[in-house]
């Protein structure tokens, strides 16, 4: 699942939501209190997510809120832990 969140240091914390956010590459204390969700729920590849920002310093995430159920009850009940996590290597 591709991520519109670019995580660097050389360049300053910008929202162009729904193209691109640039965030810093750690969160500071700020963020604990001062995120803010970015748009609305999306969903991609049975997962929901949000994105959230912090209003002080930039720092953002996906945010994920929910996997499809639908995913879980396709193949019956035994799932690896790879498939649940989405982990590909």
């Amino acid at each position: 699942m591709a991520t519109i969140i670019e995580y660097t240091d050389r360049k300053k914390p910008a929202n162009s939501y729904p193209k691109r956010i640039v965030s810093p590459l750690t969160p500071g204390a700020c963020c604990c209190s001062k995120m803010e969700q970015i748009g609305v729920e999306q969903h991609e590849e049975g997962w929901s997510f949000i994105y959230k920002r912090c209003k002080k310093c930039g720092f953002s995430v996906r945010h994920v809120t929910a996997r499809s159920p639908q995913l879980l009850t396709k193949k019956g009940s035994r799932f690896e832990y790879k498939e649940l996590t989405g982990f590909h290597n």
